[in-house]
């Protein structure tokens, strides 16, 4: 899940923000799974995450349910651990034989194998971002623009929808529906996205 590993704006000073779940098949299982894959779609839809695949296009949960059951990939974005360690724990035991992988920090990610019962086998780490980092967005912006790992999520739309919310013709709640939009992945935070753009209308 190398597309999540660039995301800035969570940091050991602040566990349990946020943690991105890849749930995927080979592509040559499509449709023999599709029945598990369906009951997957319904048990992490069950644990209500902030955010899920299709949704941001506009689908409904049995919408979401009948395309994970013909795709490959269901993929959410959650912002409390311990809702993610319950899901878990459910994936568990219903022994669908799909592979499941948790993005987010380290030490969360471990604690939620650690209580499962589960050990996790690989990690994926960025290195960072090198070369003429000076024509990268501001901090801020990275934060919003970086949950998008395919990069649709363009800071100039970030920087109009903040005008917008700094003139009060959008609220932040708002301006985060518009901004995950874009990312049909659904692993976007709009918590984290409406946190982030109120304290850049207030800066």
């Amino acid at each position: 899940m190398t597309h999540t590993l660039h995301r800035r704006g969570i940091s050991e000073k602040g566990p349990g923000q946020e943690i991105v779940l890849l749930c995927m098949i080979p592509a040559h299982e499509r449709g023999k799974k599709s029945e598990a894959m369906t009951e997957l779609a319904r048990t992490v839809l069950k644990h209500n995450p902030d955010n899920i695949i299709y949704e941001p296009l506009g689908m409904d949960r049995e919408r979401i349910v009948a395309a994970a059951g013909r795709g490959t990939i269901i993929t959410a974005v959650f912002s409390d651990p311990e809702v993610v360690r319950k899901l878990v724990e459910e994936i568990k035991t219903k022994k669908l034989g799909i592979s499941v992988v948790l993005s987010g920090l380290f030490s969360d990610v471990h604690d939620i194998c650690r209580k499962t019962g589960l050990k996790e086998h690989t990690y994926n780490i960025s290195l960072g971002i090198h070369g003429k980092t000076e024509k990268l967005p501001d901090e801020q912006t990275l934060q919003i623009t970086t949950q998008c790992g395919h990069a649709l999520i363009s800071p100039h739309y970030v920087k109009q929808i903040v005008r917008k919310i700094k003139k009060g013709k959008m609220t932040s709640e708002e301006g985060a529906a518009l901004l995950i939009k874009p990312c049909v992945c659904g692993i976007a935070n709009p918590q984290r996205i409406r946190s982030t753009l109120e304290q850049m209308a207030e800066g």
